[in-house]
């Protein structure tokens, strides 16, 4: 059975974005949240079965995702991180948590749309469309949350090669709709 000390089990936990402090950890620890193998000294530090972060990592994930979580050789699967991560953003968006969200102004979807050379036909499709996602609010609202935004019941991801946010957003929405 393979053990993990207190910095492997946070890197795995941490690739799952279950937390990014390694002290949330030696917390959950102690206060018996992960069952762990208590140290003999502070020098040696807490041991933890893979059985054991598997159960935890299964109690604070969604429902549905993947049981084998680990692999001992490489961590975490590379399939099942993005499963996860989309429905953790579900999750908090049925809940309608969000870091923010952008009005996005026709002059932007201009901009974007000359920035790609696309027509003028385009550009009015776009802002038709938009312009009619406002959410209850009086102008175009489209809520953001981590790296993903909402637009029309979709989850789309940010356009990571722009630098301002509203570029990563509307490049992004321009990219996946039209």
């Amino acid at each position: 059975m393979k053990h993990y000390d207190v910095s492997e089990a946070f890197k795995i936990l941490a690739e799952n974005k279950i937390t990014t402090n390694i002290e949330s950890v030696r917390r959950w620890l102690r206060s018996g949240t992960i069952k762990g193998i208590e140290p003999v000294s502070r020098k040696e530090g807490w041991l933890i079965r893979e059985d054991d972060l598997q159960e935890f990592m299964r109690s604070r994930l969604p429902d549905g995702t993947n049981s084998t979580l680990i692999n001992a050789t490489n961590g975490v699967k590379e399939q099942n991180k993005e499963s996860i991560r989309s429905e953790m953003w579900w999750e908090l968006a049925r809940k309608y948590i969000f870091e923010g969200y952008i009005e996005p102004k026709k002059v932007q979807i201009k901009d974007c749309i000359n920035h790609n050379r696309q027509s003028e036909e385009l550009e009015r499709y776009v802002w038709k469309a938009i312009s009619q996602h406002k959410m209850g609010y009086a102008k175009p609202h489209i809520p953001y949350l981590l790296d993903a935004f909402l637009f029309d019941g979709q989850r789309i991801k940010l356009d990571q090669r722009y630098e301002l946010f509203e570029e990563k957003i509307l490049y992004a929405l321009i990219e996946h709709y039209f």
